[in-house]
């Protein structure tokens, strides 16, 4: 998958599973989600991609941009 295809069904998910209105954010995710709401796209997309993050890649993922690399590093190591 490419960045603009994986970061479409983030926002998908990101509406779905987080209420989210509007496109993406950009800047910090923290600003725009609660926890509750991080939590809850975090977990939907692990289980949408079938990878699971690591304490340590939640840490680094503070945009969307972020969260979409993350997902590609992920798939990448699975392949």
């Amino acid at each position: 998958m490419e960045f603009s295809e994986v970061r479409e069904v983030v926002a998908a998910i990101a509406r779905d599973e987080a209420n989210w209105k509007g496109p993406l954010p950009d800047g910090p995710l923290d600003r725009h989600l609660d926890s509750i709401q991080r939590l809850a796209l975090v977990v939907a997309i692990e289980d949408r991609f079938e990878i699971c993050f690591d304490p340590e890649d939640e840490q680094r993922i503070r945009s969307v941009d972020d969260l979409v690399a993350g997902i590609l590093t992920k798939l990448g190591e699975r392949a």
